[in-house]
């Protein structure tokens, strides 16, 4: 069995070195539209598929573990030979008697062969329920007297008495309303909610600081500087570069206009003269006035001109070059199984 695995490793071996040395010569061959491709890096892989060796001895038995513990089923039924071991009962010795094997069924007024009167207990015990705190009254519900000591009904003060509401139209109808002249008009301008929203704006601007907050907190220096705290012998410190100087700024009254803008007419709005007349005499002696244009025709010695069949550039494509398909049709030999 171990020579049998040893001489199929060999031959694996020898079949990846020869898949290793025929693409080493693919690379440079044209396939799939290609004029050269990369060379595979998974030729000659044995770590994607790891060999699965069988799990035997020597003597080509399987290795097994140490067997566990073996039980029979489990026995039904409702004998003692079901149990593990039988119990002991009470009736053991006790002569057979039919009789109590008889279920008793219950009959109407069945006890008046044994005694005029039911069966009633002796003796009935109750439970008390007591709890952990004491009981205490939520509501008191005091019943309230409404007569006096005569017996009449005693009556509350009676409630405010109104009239009616009145009907009609205060325009037209006087004394509808609770005054007696009707409210006057009211003047309503039409701008009031854009005045309102202004004085907002003003008093809002009037809260406003003179400068934006801002976070950010000035760099404090310590109370020496360095060239005071450790002197300035064998110190070079870089040059600071001068700062910007702004520099003014011509104000112009108006945007930029070009002294000579374009000019907007039919004729002389080009840069360069109009051209010239041509007259028909003078396009007439060209050979080919007034002929349609035809196609140039192939004679039957010439050879065709080259013609690309695309007009892509050539770029290795994952998708070709790893297609399945095509690897078997190029590399028949590694894809047989």
């Amino acid at each position: 069995m171990a020579t049998e695995i040893k001489e199929k490793e060999k031959e694996k071996l020898m079949k990846s070195t020869q898949f290793m040395e025929e693409s080493f010569q693919l690379i440079n061959q044209e396939r799939f539209g290609l004029f050269s491709q990369p060379g595979n890096l998974s030729i000659g892989e044995n770590t994607y598929a790891p060999p699965k060796l069988a799990n035997k001895d020597e003597d080509g038995r399987v290795t097994t573990e140490p067997p566990n513990f073996l039980t029979t089923k489990v026995k039904k039924g409702d004998t003692d030979d079901v149990l593990f071991s039988a119990p002991s009962y009470v009736t053991t010795g006790d002569p057979y008697n039919s009789k109590k094997l008889v279920m008793r069924e219950s009959k109407k007024d069945g006890h008046t062969s044994v005694s005029d009167h039911a069966f009633k207990p002796a003796k009935t015990i109750q439970n008390a329920v007591k709890s952990d705190f004491e009981h205490l009254q939520e509501l008191d519900h005091t019943k309230k007297n409404y007569r006096d000591a005569e017996g009449a009904v005693i009556t509350a003060p009676s409630n405010f008495v109104t009239t009616g509401a009145k009907l009609g139209n205060p325009a037209t109808t006087p004394g509808t309303l609770f005054t007696k002249e009707p409210y006057g008009h009211m003047k309503d301008e039409y701008d009031r909610k854009k005045e309102l929203n202004s004085k907002e704006l003003a008093e809002s601007k009037k809260k406003m600081q003179e400068k934006p907050f801002s976070q950010r907190i000035k760099p404090q220096t310590t109370f020496n500087t360095i060239e005071e705290a450790y002197g300035e012998e064998g110190l070079k410190f870089p040059k600071k570069k001068p700062g910007r100087v702004a520099k003014a700024q011509v104000e112009h009254t108006g945007p930029f206009k070009p002294s000579n803008p374009g000019k907007k007419s039919v004729i002389d709005k080009t840069l360069a003269k109009f051209p010239d007349y041509l007259d028909d005499a003078k396009a007439k002696e060209d050979p080919n006035f007034g002929k349609p244009r035809r196609k140039k025709t192939k004679k039957d010695d010439e050879k065709p001109a080259w013609r690309p069949n695309t007009f892509e550039k050539s770029k290795p494509s994952p998708s070709v070059a790893t297609n399945l398909r095509n690897i078997r049709s190029s590399l028949p030999t590694m894809m047989r199984r």
